[in-house]
């Protein structure tokens, strides 16, 4: 594999040894960045290296290039530096979407008059039966909507009692016919299918992960004295004009994009009745995108007709 990613850098060890000297970040690819991380060596290798005493021209191109990438100290973390300089940016705009999808996503479901009609108008109670009905009688209940929002993901799964129907499409019906100014209730909501996609756990991590990185570099350059041939503190430094130094308010700037989307996560989830200690963000969302996708389905299915006779359940209204 070695000699493949080789042959794909189109450097000479040499060069690739001057390049982790100089940190010149421009002259490698993140991905080739990435595959030099992955393919450095091991303990082992290290150690085999380090005893062996012969001619290092009789050693094989991928020994010779390991070799090289051994005579610079610090090679990994110059590796990870690199991949971090060279990735800051994009990592950073994909947090920051993240961040924002999360935070938006909450506020339009606390907001979304519409939905807050849907599931706790009086008029519908019919939905908090199903929600009873679907919840088995659990105690623990929604304390906004009198239920546990994930029945919202099983109506189109729930039969009427001459199996013609589910529940979405008796709420469907009862919305096209009473209350026609709800049925765009998606429209409220457009963040939310975007923020079902967001991982919680992968973004606290991805955070966690620059943050280890930078302190990482700012103790590589407190030990590793700069050279006229050494330059990684010099580029990497935390000093004015430095990358770290650059670097350090985006990396704030993100935390407080985090915290600020949590707090707002943390209090649809409370709106909801819904417990912060296990539910995740993908989860939460992506009930209600499920719900959106489903509802459009039924919906759908009564323009066309279908089906085409009435369930025998009593009307909506009669709940």
């Amino acid at each position: 594999m070695r000699t493949i990613l080789i042959a794909h850098l189109k450097l000479s060890h040499i060069e690739l040894r001057q390049i982790l000297l100089t940190m010149e970040s421009d002259r490698l690819e993140a991905s080739h960045i990435k595959q030099l991380l992955l393919y450095a060596p091991d303990a082992e290798e290290v150690q085999q290296f380090h005893r062996y005493q012969g001619d290092p021209s009789k050693l094989s191109e991928p020994d010779q290039f390991v070799l090289q990438m051994l005579l610079v100290p610090e090679y990994k973390t110059r590796l990870r530096s690199l991949h971090f300089k060279t990735t800051l940016q994009e990592k950073t705009e994909e947090i920051a979407a993240s961040c924002e999808c999360i935070y938006k996503a909450s506020l339009e479901l606390r907001s979304s008059k519409k939905l807050a009609k849907i599931l706790e108008g009086s008029s519908l109670q019919f939905v908090l039966a199903m929600g009873n009905y679907l919840n088995h009688g659990q105690p623990k209940t929604n304390k906004t909507t009198g239920f546990k929002i994930n029945f919202l993901t099983e109506l189109n799964t729930t039969k009427t009692v001459d199996g013609k129907s589910t529940f979405l499409h008796i709420l469907a019906k009862s919305l096209s016919q009473h209350f026609p100014e709800l049925l765009g209730f998606a429209k409220d909501l457009p963040m939310v299918p975007h923020a079902a996609k967001v991982n919680q756990r992968t973004l606290t991590a991805d955070l966690h992960d620059l943050h280890t990185t930078v302190d990482e570099i700012e103790a590589a350059c407190r030990s590793m004295e700069p050279s006229a041939e050494d330059r990684f503190a010099v580029v990497m430094d935390p000093a004015p004009e430095a990358f770290l130094e650059e670097a350090q308010p985006t990396l704030r700037s993100l935390g407080e994009l985090q915290q600020q989307a949590m707090e707002e996560f943390g209090r649809v989830l409370s709106f909801f009745g819904e417990d912060a200690k296990v539910a995740t963000s993908e989860s939460f969302f992506g009930i209600f995108a499920e719900f959106m996708s489903k509802f459009e389905r039924a919906f759908s299915d009564v323009q066309a007709g279908e089906p085409q006779r009435s369930p025998r359940m009593t009307p909506p209204l009669a709940w």
